[in-house]
């Protein structure tokens, strides 16, 4: 926040940033055990992988994922510090070719090697942008056409890796003073999880460094059991949503107000296996030490679009302040402070919609290029971009809320859930002529 405050941007959203990163002696007091916490922990892990078991939270794999971090966790924690991050890149590469079939785990693993091999080379930078460039063009060739002899399990769990985190590595390869290591690339990328979650945050390279044991590894690992406990519980919700709500929108179903009201709810609340993916995936990085901030913050509470965009995914929130909405707002500011905020936000929400469609290529093989899902970016930003306009009008410094305006907030939640959940029918929508046939369910019968 502070940051932003200094420079006079328009907070669409402020980075989340931790605290400069300890020198290895720092981090390495953070390690410090204690047998009591640990038993505790380990009891509490326990009985999150009962639910697991008992509930079916997510498919097979999963409980294989589950007992492999905390099986690694039990082991990472009693380590030596100095041994603890070489421990952990061979658990999760190994843990490749666990979750994995070996051929995709091998040609993982090379294939990151060589990207990494490409960046590190001795000569100009642009030079070694042009090369990745056409390593990245043949790999999309392969994607498209499934050629090459590539195994076709290989290329969503290449995608979930290498197509987001990968640009983030690179801009702060750009920017480094000196180039990142082997072991940096190997932490920030090969990350358990990720081998079975395809939808993953997009954690920030510099901040994946500047976290790690940061604080007391006995309350960065408590931390993340508790993401990990309510991600658990979001995803049993989301269970109960889908099984009242069903697959589809089914228009012909709804044929009165509420009967709509529940569905597009219903629709919006399916986004829980998302954030409880994400609160289950970031709290396993904390059991071995990476002190990373949330991935959503009561999003369900936004008084706002502008509030709902900074709560909703605030990793990509990040991704998008960092290497598009800086770059464009401080290059255009000098012909106006209105016009550099204007033409970045909507920027942001320009690439968003395409980066949601190559992803959508990487995990599934085509590009999704829909009306539903260029109306809901379109709508989208284009009244974020209102709302930061209307809050720039607020006075600087807040004034005293009056009893009017605090009967106000609930009204403001409420309208903002109501605007949310209908964008997100017509996201979720086969074609626009489907949404509209919801929407307008009195013509029904």
């Amino acid at each position: 926040m502070s940051v932003l405050a200094n420079t006079g941007v328009p907070i669409i959203g402020q980075v989340a940033t931790g605290s400069p990163a300890k020198p290895a002696e720092g981090r390495a007091a953070m390690a410090q055990t204690d047998f009591g916490r640990f038993v505790s922990m380990m009891a509490q892990l326990g009985l999150l992988l009962l639910v697991f078991y008992f509930y079916d939270l997510e498919e097979p794999a999963f409980g294989i994922l589950s007992l492999l971090v905390v099986a690694g966790f039990a082991i990472h924690y009693w380590l030596p510090f100095a041994w603890k991050e070489t421990f952990y890149i061979g658990w999760c590469l190994a843990g490749a070719f666990v979750m994995l079939d070996p051929q995709t785990a091998g040609l993982l693993i090379a294939s990151g090697l060589a990207l990494f091999g490409i960046v590190n080379l001795s000569i100009p930078f642009r030079a070694r942008m042009a090369i990745v460039a056409a390593v990245i063009a043949v790999l999309v060739y392969a994607r498209a056409t499934l050629s090459l002899g590539i195994p076709y399990e290989f290329w969503p769990v290449f995608g979930a890796i290498f197509m987001f985190r990968f640009i983030i590595y690179l801009y702060d390869a750009a920017h480094a003073k000196a180039k990142p290591t082997l072991r940096e690339f190997l932490t920030y990328f090969f990350v358990l999880p990720n081998y079975y979650f395809l939808l993953f945050p997009v954690v920030d390279f510099q901040t994946h460094r500047q976290t790690y044991f940061r604080r007391n590894i006995n309350d960065i690992a408590q931390q993340g059991i508790v993401w990990i406990a309510r991600g658990a519980i979001q995803l049993l919700l989301y269970r109960l949503v889908y099984h009242w709500k069903g697959p589809s929108n089914a228009p012909e179903l709804v044929t009165t107000f509420p009967s709509l009201l529940t569905t597009m709810t219903l629709t919006y609340l399916l986004y829980l296996r998302v954030s409880g993916q994400f609160h289950v995936i970031i709290g396993f990085m904390h059991l071995f030490g990476y002190d990373l901030p949330e991935t959503h913050r009561k999003y369900l509470l936004a008084r706002s679009l502008t509030d709902f965009w900074r709560r909703i995914n605030i990793y990509w929130k990040d991704f998008m302040v960092k290497l598009v909405y800086f770059p464009v707002y401080f290059r255009m500011r000098r012909s106006g402070e209105v016009r550099a905020q204007v033409v970045a936000t909507l920027i942001v929400f320009v690439v968003t919609w395409f980066l949601h469609a190559y992803q959508w290529f990487w995990l599934r093989g085509d590009f999704l290029m829909t009306w539903p899902d260029t109306l809901f970016w379109a709508i989208l930003g284009g009244l974020v971009t209102i709302n930061l306009l209307m809050e720039r009008r607020k006075p600087a410094t807040r004034a005293a809320v009056s009893p009017w305006q605090a009967r106000l907030e609930p009204l403001k939640v409420a309208g903002t859930f109501l605007l949310i959940v209908t964008l997100w029918s017509l996201w979720n929508s086969p074609s626009v002529p489907e949404w509209v046939d919801l929407m307008t369910w009195w013509r029904v019968g």
